[in-house]
């Protein structure tokens, strides 16, 4: 059974446009042996609905920023896991700014981490997912801009809409990315940190930030931090506790070196939240922050290169479609 069939939910969707930037290799190759029935349910939720379907790694993103400079769709969605839904989100912005302030973005999940859609409310059955694609409140959302030295005169920048990571947690997402992912999220993840925590040796690390408590700086030798836009990663970890993709600010956690033994005992109380449970962790609320030294990073979910890094929310910069019932995210 196709697992974009389901119940109609009778609210088709007549007046605006969608485009749906599919990932053929979501969920393990699932979502491209069943183009034809996720191109039925968007016809369903949509009269003037559209799928694209991606052919290479960074397609989405020629995809999203051509539709989005064109004006050839009121809304964006990114069916996939969060890498997609990162290729699809750095498509919608130029040199820091929207590209169109009248596209809105969604996310029909077909993946395996899945971690974005839980901050933005959208369950994840395709069905469901379409329904609030269709129906649901947009909202003006902070997005986070990685910039990285220039080379050659050039600046390479990247938008970031959930979590960025440091340290072992690049290490974990390849892991994760090499991997059959047949059992899951969640166990995928798990298994990942797993190795990972026996392989990854933290170093030194300069951190500085600005952000409503004030301005701060420290050296940790850091085993992984986290700078959160939205809640959750690494398929459940709820590094955003308390946060707001809405307030301006980035809740950021750095973990100090721990033994196997300690990472391990910790591991339940990062999922649940409570790092400040966890001893030696650093959090502060910044808007501005910079990592001054060689340090792996992660964006969505996908590794992408090595610090130095500068790190700045852009406050509310993208329109999202989500599944919130009160304008309070």
């Amino acid at each position: 059974m196709s697992e974009a069939s389901g119940g109609d939910h009778g609210a088709r969707n007549e007046g605006e446009r969608i485009a749906v930037i599919a990932n053929p290799r979501a969920g393990g190759g699932r979502a491209g042996a069943d183009r034809a029935g996720i191109e039925a349910a968007v016809a369903r939720a949509f009269a003037q609905g559209r799928v694209i379907w991606t052919e290479r790694p960074g397609h989405a993103t020629d995809i999203a920023r051509d539709l989005a400079t064109a004006g050839d769709a009121d809304i964006i969605a990114a069916l996939g896991g969060d890498g997609t839904c990162h290729e699809v989100v750095n498509g919608l912005f130029r040199d820091g700014v929207a590209i169109n302030r009248r596209v809105s973005f969604t996310v029909i999940p077909f993946g395996t981490g899945g971690d974005l859609v839980r901050s933005l409310k959208i369950k994840k059955n395709v069905q469901d997912a379409l329904w609030i694609a269709s129906t649901g409140m947009t909202l003006p959302l902070d997005v986070i801009q990685l910039s990285f030295p220039e080379v050659d005169g050039v600046r390479r920048r990247e938008i970031c809409v959930n979590v960025a990571g440091f340290g072992i947690n690049a290490m974990v997402c390849q892991l994760v990315n090499a991997s059959s992912k047949r059992y899951g999220g969640t166990a995928s993840f798990l298994g990942a940190i797993l190795a990972a925590l026996g392989r990854y040796e933290p170093k030194p690390v300069d951190w500085r930030w600005e952000g409503p408590d004030g301005a701060g700086s420290a050296t940790i030798e850091t085993l992984a931090a986290f700078c959160a836009n939205a809640h959750y990663c690494g398929a459940g970890l709820y590094v955003g506790k308390g946060g707001s993709m809405a307030d301006g600010v980035l809740d950021v956690s750095i973990i100090p070196k721990l033994g196997l033994f300690a990472a391990l005992r910790h591991l339940p109380k990062l999922y649940a939240g409570d790092f400040d449970r966890v001893p030696g962790v650093r959090r502060v609320r910044a808007s501005h922050i910079e990592v001054g030294s060689p340090i792996a990073i992660e964006t969505d979910g996908e590794a992408i290169g090595e610090a130095p890094v500068t790190l700045d929310v852009l406050p509310k910069a993208l329109m999202v479609r989500g599944g919130w019932l009160k304008p309070n995210v």
